[in-house]
This record gives C-alpha cells, structure tokens and sequence, in this order.
C-alpha cells in the first residue's frame, strides 16, 4: 500500500452492509493500514451522544495507531425535529472537545427525494432555517475548540447554488465538506462544485453512483432534479470522474484527508480493490 493511502484515507462509518458496528470499522481500518477512522452517529454505539461510548472507542483507534480527524453527524436540523437535532450535535460537540477530535461535521437537510422537493419558498425557508441552526451549532463547537464543517446534502444544500450560497454567508465560520456523490442529487458534478467553490474543502467524501433506471441487486434507486435514476456503485466502477476530480485537487493543492464512504462492502476484496484505484486516482 502507498503512502497516500496510508496517511490520507481514513474509513468512514457506513461500511458495512446489514451492520453499523463501529468497532468492526475500526478492526478494518488497522488492518489495511490506513491513516484513521470518521466515527459518526449512524453506528450503534453512537446513535445518541454516548460520552463513555466514545470514549472507549476513541481508546481502542488510538490504541492501534489510528487518528480520529473528524466526528460525522447525518442528522436533520430544520423542521418539526430541528431543535431536536441541534441538541443532538452539541451532544456530538461535546464527545469532540473530550477526545481532542478537532473537527465536527453535520448535515442540516436530510431528505432526499426529489417527490418531496417544496416551492422555492419552501426551498428559501429551509435554507435561512438552516443556515441559521449550523451558525447556533459552530458557535456553541467554537466555545469548546471545535471546528464545523458542512456538507452538500439534502434536498436544498445539494445544488450548487444553495450550497455556494451557504458557504459565502456563514463568512467562513463554518468550513466544507465536499462529498463527490452527494452532487447527483443535485443534478451536477463533483469538479463543477469544486471548480466553484470559493476555497478548497476541508474534508472529502468519496463515493461512486452509476446512472441506471433499475438494479436486480436491492441498491436503492435514486432520482436526480430531471428524475434520470442512479444508484450506488462500487468505488472506481461507477459514473463519477473520479481521475479527473483527483487531477482537479492535485493542481489546487488540496492536502487534507479522504473518508472512503461504502455504501456496503460485500468482502474485504472489495475494500483492497477500492485502497488500489484511489492509490493510483488521487495520489
């Protein structure tokens, strides 16, 4: 394995199909050698802001050499359940300042639909909510050394326009996380968002989605704005021009890390194939 992937990919919290366990990603993390782990509130044990729950986990990573760069929340900030979910992230916010993890990322929007997409009323309502709920959260983060950062997802914050929008009037508060799958949603592309972002991501998620109108093998079909269907597709595999992206960061000088996000490996086959082709993609 190359340096690149040993000190620039850390596994993300989603791996696993039909189990969310986070000591299992952690296990996975030490034996392919790389450099950490993004724990997040989608495993079991961290499905509330479990203080002895993290910090028990936070010992057995860091025990084996791993770092622990960033805590991950996809949680929904607006809404009927909104106060609700900021509760939460100050939760998550405090798990942060306890084991030194510098960096709490969230979501604000979750759906993700587009039956479900409102009026650009309803649309410019949400956002002002939102963007509002992460300002409370990085202010309340900050008072405790921890860094936020916002990712493009939802229904609202997947396009571009919102999303640039949100980063201009947080006024750097608040940093970004690129996911390079999420811009589906939005009916772009991951080097259009990244060509227009005002400064380089902080954080990287990396995921692939092949167009397809059905799959025979249960994955989930999703639908862009102009309803054309994709779904989720192994690492390397799919439509997502992940050379190009990596050509992209290389001559901006993007040097921050890469959370692999696996929708569901079948076998560690799959984890060794995805470590080879981001090893030659990105570094």
């Amino acid at each position: 394995m190359s340096d690149f992937a040993r000190e620039r990919i850390c596994f993300y919290s989603s791996m696993f199909r039909d189990r969310s366990n986070m000591r299992d990603i952690i296990e996975c993390a030490k034996d392919f050698g790389v450099h950490g782990v993004e724990m997040m509130n989608f495993c079991e044990e961290l499905r509330t802001p479990d203080m002895a729950a993290a910090r028990e986990l936070g010992a057995l990573a860091r025990g084996w050499g791993l770092d622990l760069p960033v805590f991950s929340v996809g949680i929904n900030i607006v809404g009927e359940r909104g106060k609700e979910g900021v509760e939460r992230l100050r939760g998550y916010a405090e798990i942060c300042s306890e084991l030194e993890i510098p960096v709490l990322h969230h979501t604000i929007y979750g759906p993700v639909d587009q039956s479900l997409a409102p009026t650009p009323e309803g649309r410019e309502a949400i956002y002002t909510e939102g963007l509002e709920a992460a300002l409370s959260v990085n202010e309340y983060a900050a008072c405790l050394g921890v860094k936020t950062i916002v990712e493009n997802q939802g229904l609202v914050f997947n396009g571009y326009e919102w999303y640039l929008r949100f980063l201009k009037e947080a006024e750097g508060r608040i940093g970004a996380l690129l996911d390079v799958g999420n811009v589906f949603f939005g009916g772009g592309d991951p080097c259009g968002l990244l060509d227009a972002m005002p400064t380089l991501p902080e954080h990287i998620h990396i995921k692939d989605y092949a167009f397809r109108e059905a799959s025979d093998d249960g994955r989930t079909i999703y639908r862009t704005p102009d309803m054309r269907g994709f779904c989720y597709e192994e690492i390397g595999c799919g439509s997502i021009d992940l050379t190009r992206l990596g050509q992209q960061l290389r001559a901006r000088g993007y040097a921050g890390l890469y959370s692999i996000e696996f929708e569901g490996v079948k076998d560690m086959d799959e984890v060794a194939r995805v470590l080879s082709f981001l090893e030659k993609t990105l570094a």
